[in-house]
Formats: structure tokens, C-alpha cells, sequence
């Protein structure tokens, strides 16, 4: 009785240990067939979100308060020496006054012939040099200097014995300005030698006095 127990008790350990065996393999069977398996991934198709528009560049000026704006315009004056740039016209008025009391006002213009018809008033003037009986040269120097020539009416009469020139007399001389003329009228008309009055060409114009004053 005792044995046929323990038979009984056998099977069932060996029936529990077939069980056992046959449910291990059982999962090791499930494991090995999911793990042959290729793992499979399922993507859904999606649009790329779009990225943000980049923030739009922004100028940013600094700007001073109450700045304004300011114009500067720069005059530059020109001297008769200074060349004057290229579009840019300089015009330079000279107004002489009458009478003319200075004989550097004549000698120094820069166009001589425009002083024509102006009357002249000398005080004191020197007289350089006699070229005949009507012209003599008055003024400063050889670069400062004019031709004066006597109003025919100072030579008529008796008047003609007292007007005699001399160099280095001092005189007050008053008359109007007149244009040189040719070499060939001044030598018929003053009585001149062709070379004195060929000298004279070098001068624009002339005084012609016709009042004159001895001081010395």
C-alpha cells in the first residue's frame, strides 16, 4: 500500500515536471518566433513644419534729437594772380573817380585805353624828361610815368615865350585824357623825329593839358 503511494506521488512530480517542461518550451517557442520576426516600424507620411519666416531685417538710424540739417556754402575769393577754376567767371569793376590825381592810376590800369576822355588833376607833379616843345614825360619813375602834351592854345600869343618845359620842374597840371596817336601824326603834329615819337607807341594814351602851373 505504502509503495503503490509512492508511485502515485512519483507520477504526479513527473506529471507537474512535464508541465513545467512543456510550458517553458512553450514561451521559449513564442519568444524564438517574435524574435525572427523583422521589427517593422510604421512612419506616417507628415509635412516638414515649415520653418518661421526670418524676422524681416529692420534699419534702425540713430537719430539726434532736435538734429538739423545744415548747408554750408563757402565763397572763395580770387585774386587777380589766382587762376580761377574751370565754369567759374570772375568779373572785377574798378570805378575810377574824376579827376584823377594820381598818375599810378594811369600807368598801372590795366586797360588804359577806357581812362580816354576822363579829366586829370596833378599837384606837384615832376616833370622826368622834355621831349620836345609840346610833349614832355611827368610822374614817379620810368615805370610810372605819362606823356603830357601842351593844348595848342597854350602856344599861341604871347603865351608861347612863358611855357617852356623843363626837367625837373615841379608843375600843377590839369587836362583830359586823349588815345596816342600813330608815330607818324605825332611826329607831323609835335615835332618830333620819327624815333622820339615812335618812343611814345609804348603808351595808350596821353594828357593833354590845358592848364598848367610852375611851382619850381
Amino acid at each position: 500500500m505504502k509503495h503503490k503511494k509512492n508511485i502515485v506521488a512519483t507520477r504526479v512530480w513527473l506529471s507537474r515536471v512535464t508541465i513545467v517542461a512543456l510550458l517553458a518550451g512553450a514561451i521559449a517557442g513564442c519568444n524564438n518566433g517574435t524574435s525572427d520576426k523583422p521589427d517593422v516600424v510604421v512612419v506616417s507620411p507628415t509635412t516638414p513644419a515649415s520653418a518661421p519666416p526670418a524676422p524681416a531685417a529692420t534699419s534702425t538710424a540713430a537719430v539726434t534729437p532736435n538734429a538739423t540739417a545744415t548747408t554750408t556754402s563757402t565763397t572763395t575769393a580770387v585774386s587777380p594772380t589766382t587762376a580761377a577754376s574751370p565754369g567759374t567767371t570772375t568779373t572785377t569793376t574798378t570805378v575810377i573817380r574824376e579827376p584823377i590825381t594820381d598818375v599810378v592810376v594811369i600807368s598801372s590800369a590795366p586797360e588804359p585805353q577806357s581812362l580816354v576822355g576822363k579829366r586829370v588833376q596833378f599837384t606837384a607833379t615832376n616833370v622826368l624828361s622834355v621831349i620836345g616843345d609840346r610833349p614832355f614825360w611827368v610822374g614817379r619813375s620810368n615805370n610810372e610815368r605819362l606823356v603830357v602834351v601842351l593844348d595848342p592854345a597854350l602856344d599861341k600869343g604871347n603865351a608861347e615865350s612863358k611855357v617852356v618845359i623843363k626837367g625837373g620842374q615841379t608843375l600843377d597840371l590839369t587836362g583830359v585824357l586823349r588815345p596816342m596817336p600813330s608815330a607818324q601824326t605825332a611826329q607831323s603834329q609835335w615835332g618830333l623825329t620819327a624815333a622820339e615819337a615812335q618812343g611814345l607807341q609804348t603808351q595808350a594814351v596821353y594828357l593833354q593839358a590845358d592848364k598848367i602851373n610852375f611851382r619850381s
